[in-house]
């Protein structure tokens, strides 16, 4: 009979996503699908759609003055949600109308 190894739940995760990355990278956009409206705060309400492809998050909002601050804050949006997922998911925002 042959004696199984322990492992810790987490070690066992953490195997699932080197054996499918494309898993992991799910998982992170259903995260920073979560945080979306903690980050954007009222601005929020003013989101019509979201995208996120390759990188690359994309916001379309109806109003205009809110897309021109949005896009003022792109920088710092990227950072704050890429920091709440303790991964670098957001390479670029694109905010439109």
């Amino acid at each position: 009979m042959k004696q199984s190894e322990t492992v810790k739940l987490g070690e066992a995760i953490a195997s699932l996503w080197d054996e499918d990355p494309d898993m992991y990278e799910q998982l992170l956009v259903h995260r920073m699908m979560g945080y979306l409206p903690e980050v954007l705060g009222n601005l929020y309400r003013w989101v019509v759609e979201i995208r996120f492809d390759e990188g690359v998050l994309r916001l379309r909002v109806s109003s205009s003055a809110v897309c021109q601050e949005l896009n003022l804050r792109l920088r710092e949006l990227r950072e704050q949600i890429n920091r709440q997922l303790h991964a670098e998911l957001v390479r670029v925002i694109q905010v439109y109308v």
